[in-house]
């Protein structure tokens, strides 16, 4: 009995350790925030321009995708990184850049005119990890 105990007790500490370390990173909005200076709900300004302060983002998160049309737009454009749950959007601002985090709808239709060609609308759970939409809906005829 006792050795039965000790394996119990063993596995629920190995599980409490994995389930604890495993929320030791930090999410997009939480590193964002630390890293660049917030002037608005879930908007932050960095004073490096917006391709710079993209790859930094996307090489600390890879982006499922990405869509960098500053060549084709000049200022009016930016570099948009799609996530699973979330939208980074990186715009010229000045001689530095503005960020914005979005929910995947809200960051789609924000950003229709520059992504809309490229992405697929997100589902209701947003995008899964190949870029795709995530929830198809129901209704007649679903799951054949």
């Amino acid at each position: 009995m006792n050795r039965t105990y000790r394996a119990l007790a063993g596995g629920f500490a190995a599980a409490l350790l994995a389930v604890s370390l495993g929320g030791c990173g930090d999410s997009q909005q939480s590193w964002i925030g630390k890293k660049y200076h917030k002037v608005g709900y879930n908007t932050f300004q960095a004073s490096q321009p917006p391709r710079t302060v993209a790859s930094a983002i996307n090489r600390k998160f890879k982006s499922i995708d990405r869509v960098d049309d500053l060549a084709r737009y000049g200022s009016g454009g930016g570099v948009f990184l799609r996530y699973p749950k979330m939208v980074v959007g990186v715009t010229p601002y000045g001689r530095g850049s503005r960020i914005t985090l979005d929910k995947p709808s809200g960051g789609y239709n924000r950003y229709y005119s520059h992504v809309g060609h490229r992405w697929s609308a997100p589902g209701s759970g947003g995008w899964n990890k190949h870029g795709i939409a995530s929830f198809r809906g129901g209704g007649p005829g679903s799951g054949k």
